[in-house]
């Protein structure tokens, strides 16, 4: 018998729920079609944020570092 598996992990943002144009970052994590969500517990400006590709916008210098601080602080 042969199984297979499934993931994903999506980011996003609640831009309604913004204060001072800050929002905080979400994930949701899927395997095999059973979901959870969680927040990143790290804020982001509205503006930098792309929410097509569900990530921070650019790939320049600000764009690194601001995902640096993201994930690794």
């Amino acid at each position: 018998m042969r199984t297979s598996s499934t993931f994903s992990i999506l980011f996003w943002i609640y831009a309604t729920r913004a204060k001072n144009n800050q929002t905080d970052i979400y994930a949701r994590i899927t395997v095999n079609k059973k979901r959870v969500n969680i927040s990143l517990k790290k804020k982001i400006d509205i503006s930098t944020w792309d929410a097509n590709r569900q990530k921070v916008k650019g790939n320049g210098i600000t764009a690194r570092v601001k995902v640096s601080y993201i994930f690794f602080s």
